[in-house]
């Protein structure tokens, strides 16, 4: 009897398990948007990623996201490809004042993201430029790109493509 007992107990600590799994999952689901990225090898994450949507004759675009540095080092991140089928080449950029200008600066040497710090990826501030879109960027589609970093780690993410909701938008190059 004492044997059957335990068989249920477990049982029921096991169903239990399954169904917080489950209702963990389905709760990160319904929270596409804080979506994660990691790259084990490098200790590199990237949170609440997107592209923004253009309209369909746009030739550039921009992506945006928080880079998160897990390890006890500092990386570099070097560079960032995207696919061809989605644009001719994607770059490190950052938004500088010039006088009373604001304008946009490719970052050819990368931008460093100290041990256990974030960077974040914003529009008015570092970002990933993508040029010679093939078509404009559709609300509901994904970009993918890889980064780059210093070491040759690389990280792959696939980004959803959403509206801005950002009210105020400086023209992209």
């Amino acid at each position: 009897m004492l044997s059957l007992f335990k068989s249920i107990n477990q049982l029921l600590v096991a169903s239990c398990l399954v169904m917080l799994s489950l209702f963990a999952f389905s709760s990160a689901y319904a929270h596409g948007h804080q979506e994660h990225h990691v790259n084990q090898a490098s200790d590199m994450s990237v949170i609440n990623g997107y592209a923004r949507a253009t309209f369909p004759l746009a030739k550039t675009g921009a992506a945006y996201f928080t880079l998160h540095n897990q390890g006890d080092t500092a990386k570099t991140l070097i560079g960032v490809s995207v696919s061809e089928a989605t644009a001719s080449e994607a770059q490190i950029h950052t938004t500088v004042m010039d006088g009373d200008v604001m304008k946009m600066r490719e970052l050819e040497d990368g931008v460093t993201i100290g041990a256990g710090e974030k960077v974040a990826f914003e529009s008015g501030g570092h970002h990933i430029m993508l040029l010679g879109l093939r078509k404009g960027l559709v609300e509901g589609s994904e970009v993918t790109l890889t980064l780059r970093f210093e070491n040759s780690d690389e990280l792959n993410i696939v980004l959803p493509v959403k509206k801005d909701e950002a009210k105020s938008h400086h023209n992209h190059h």
